[in-house]
């Protein structure tokens, strides 16, 4: 009886813990930053010898500077295309479509500016989200970072950003 006891005052513990951990409030607006890793693969589509299209799909995970917030730990899926003239490109663009831990999307359009080995500055837009961030807006500024690649046929590359969103 009394192990039996035990164990229920042990699980309720356990529940109430784990509540807030896996519930956190979120404010209806708010702003902050963090940094995405991100690889992937792209395939190319040269013109001559200093022009080329670059069509480019990547993975990543986001970590927000202050270990919680909107898009902390969400997985992200890239898809995104540039243009390039002697490795500069302009309004390079895509979509993200981030998912959060507990299941919910996130969804922004981006646009950058740079060059192929050092990376780029640029803006995204939140466009919508799923779940209780239905109805989500916002934006964010960011800077890419270029890595070495992981392997031929691939990229490495992190994004340091800002970003302050709000919900209806």
């Amino acid at each position: 009886m009394k192990r039996s006891f035990a164990t229920i005052i042990i699980v309720l513990f356990l529940c109430l813990s784990a509540g807030t951990v896996f519930s956190e409030e979120m404010a209806k607006e708010g702003s902050n930053s963090g940094k995405v890793y991100w690889t992937g693969t792209f395939k190319v589509l040269a013109m001559g010898k200093t022009m080329a299209q670059m069509n480019y799909e990547a993975y990543g995970v986001n970590v927000s500077d202050t270990g919680k917030g909107l898009l902390h730990l969400a997985s992200g899926h890239v898809l995104g295309a540039m243009f390039m003239v002697k490795g500069v490109y302009e309004n390079d663009s895509g979509i993200i479509h981030y998912t959060r831990t507990d299941g919910d999307e996130i969804f922004l359009r981006y646009t950058t500016s740079g060059t192929m080995t050092k990376g780029g500055k640029g803006t995204a837009t939140i466009v919508g989200g799923t779940g209780k961030f239905e109805g989500i807006t916002g934006t964010a500024e960011f800077k890419r970072i270029s890595l070495r690649p992981p392997e031929e046929g691939h990229f490495a590359s992190f994004s340091i950003s800002n970003i302050s969103w709000k919900l209806p």
